[in-house]
């Protein structure tokens, strides 16, 4: 059940209910997630990395250790980085005339590589490597991408369809025209990938922990990310090389000799290790948590009031309330996400909203998690009774041209016997 209060006039209110997929904002795909590390301007070469955390970045090791001859790794380039209202100074007059923030590019010299120990120590042809930024990436609008989960690799044995994400120049030089392309490809697990390998008579991949797909022509470095039911994005691997197009029906099918990819499940406990030591240098406590809404020690579920503070915090523009959103991914996996709905408001002239939503849903599940995605992070919503039954959302837009735009997300446990 779920109630809606807008006070509003002269507009055309449209709701649209849509899955976990289509409620979140599918742009992220396409703002700021490839970055191009360039040196001297090499005709043919420029390695790709892809942001993990807001100072560091992973990439292929051959790409990042192995350099052309007279060639030195030069500064890492975001080019479509989308900065925030403070960052390029936008002022509350500005964003409600509908202004946003002219496109940029950020150049961050890299600070420290760190190539994993097996291509660094046990001779393997190729594998990962983290580049550490000079800086931290200012911006609250670029979020970096998240790991791979186990339910998420479970899930692409049926569903393959994954995207394909790369500049369409080999080597980005004019950023002011450059532009990122997205393609669907199809995903095939080791073992598939092996047994066409084998098929085909090709010799051995040289990466450990190896993913292949339909196409061909992608360049090394390339990332292929899949979407969760949950609306996250998550980096499933790599691209370490791939035959070249020689006539269009190669595009996609499976060809003698696929596109190989670093899968990058198998690594994500040695990513999150090096970006700890570097954020946490010192010894800390086993309960010790990193989470979006700060680090905080965990309290034994006995020794803990059964009503407690929610945490609140941003990512990106979406604004998330409630202790499960910034848990781990195996304590969110406990609860579902079951609700999400889009609303988009049309107006004539230059409008103003206040909007209340409740929701409620009833006595068989406490809703856990909220998310909203809003236009920008200049709004303060108030969100209250996430841990409950019913929870209010409120919160008031500035004044806006066209039309205003905002998806929620909610996720929710069913109640047991001690609820």
């Amino acid at each position: 059940m779920r109630k809606n209060y807008f006070s509003l006039t002269g507009f055309n209110l449209r709701l649209t209910l849509s899955n976990a997929v289509q409620s979140l904002d599918s742009k992220f795909l396409n703002r700021g997630l490839i970055a191009v590390t360039t040196g001297l301007p090499h005709h043919s070469k420029a390695p790709r990395v892809i942001l993990v955390q807001k100072q560091f970045a992973v990439g292929t090791a051959t790409d990042l250790m192995h350099l052309p001859k007279n060639y030195k790794m030069g500064n890492v380039v975001f080019g479509d980085y989308e900065r925030d209202e403070v960052e390029c100074g936008l002022t509350r007059k500005e964003i409600r005339d509908g202004q946003k923030c002219p496109r940029a590019y950020l150049e961050v010299p890299p600070l420290d590589i760190t190539p994993h120990p097996e291509f660094s120590r046990f001779g393997v042809g190729n594998s990962l490597a983290l580049i550490k930024l000079l800086r931290p990436v200012k911006s609250n609008y670029m979020v970096p991408i998240c790991l791979p989960s186990i339910s998420e690799r479970t899930r692409k044995k049926v569903n393959k369809y994954v995207y394909l994400v790369d500049y369409i120049s080999s080597v980005p030089r004019d950023f002011d025209f450059e532009r990122m392309g997205k393609k669907t490809v199809k995903l095939y697990t080791h073992r598939e990938c092996k047994r066409h390998r084998m098929k085909s008579k090709l010799s051995s991949e040289g990466v450990t922990h190896v993913l292949c797909s339909s196409g061909c022509g992608v360049r090394p470095g390339a990332p292929i990310i899949t979407h969760t039911m949950e609306g996250r994005f998550e980096l499933m691997g790599l691209a370490a090389g791939g035959a070249p197009c020689s006539h269009r029906s190669m595009r996609r099918r499976l060809n003698d000799e696929p596109p190989l990819y670093i899968d990058v499940f198998p690594y994500a406990s040695w990513i999150i290790n090096v970006i700890s030591a570097h954020k946490i240098p010192k010894a800390y406590p086993e309960t010790f948590q990193l989470t979006d809404g700060g680090s905080r020690i965990g309290i034994k579920k006995g020794l803990r009031s059964r009503s407690y503070s929610q945490m609140s915090d941003w990512k990106g523009r979406t604004f998330a309330t409630g202790n499960l959103c910034f848990a781990s991914r195996k304590a969110q996996r406990k609860a579902s996400f079951f609700y999400a709905e889009k609303f988009e408001m049309i107006a004539g002239s230059a409008a103003q909203v206040h909007i209340v939503l409740n929701v409620y849903t009833g006595y068989e599940c406490r809703i856990m998690c909220c998310r909203l995605t809003l236009p920008s992070r200049d709004l303060n919503p108030s969100v209250e009774g996430v841990g409950g039954f019913n929870v209010t959302i409120i919160f008031s837009s500035e004044w806006f041209p066209y039309g205003f735009t905002f998806s929620m997300g909610l996720s929710g446990m069913n109640v047991t016997y001690s609820d």
